[in-house]
């Protein structure tokens, strides 16, 4: 299975201070997939809020959420927001079946 992003402006309020990190790499079925929300200012206390198609999936105070095996249903638009910091743009989670040999 292979995770692509796509970057997509959605809000022009968006100014790019906010990142959401995502793999780059080929995911398998099964294997953990990390999302990291950062803030380009430096900042060691924040709470990054975590959303799936426009729905809050959860908080963090690490600015990381694992989805700990990634299966199709985890398919979708992701974003996160920084209380006073902002809302990354939005990055499409796209899940592919494995081939079978």
């Amino acid at each position: 299975m292979t995770v692509n992003i796509l970057l997509c402006r959605h809000d022009e309020n968006v100014d790019g201070s906010v990142i959401l990190e995502s793999p780059a790499v080929p995911v398998m079925v099964g294997d953990a997939v990390t999302l990291r929300c950062r803030i380009k200012m430096v900042s060691s206390n924040f709470t990054a809020d975590f959303y799936k198609n426009g729905r809050h999936i959860g908080s963090s105070s690490t600015g990381n959420m694992t989805i700990h095996e990634v299966y199709k249903t985890d398919e979708g638009l992701y974003k996160c927001n920084i209380s006073g910091g902002g809302e990354s743009l939005a990055s499409w989670l796209s899940v592919s079946l494995p081939c079978l040999t």
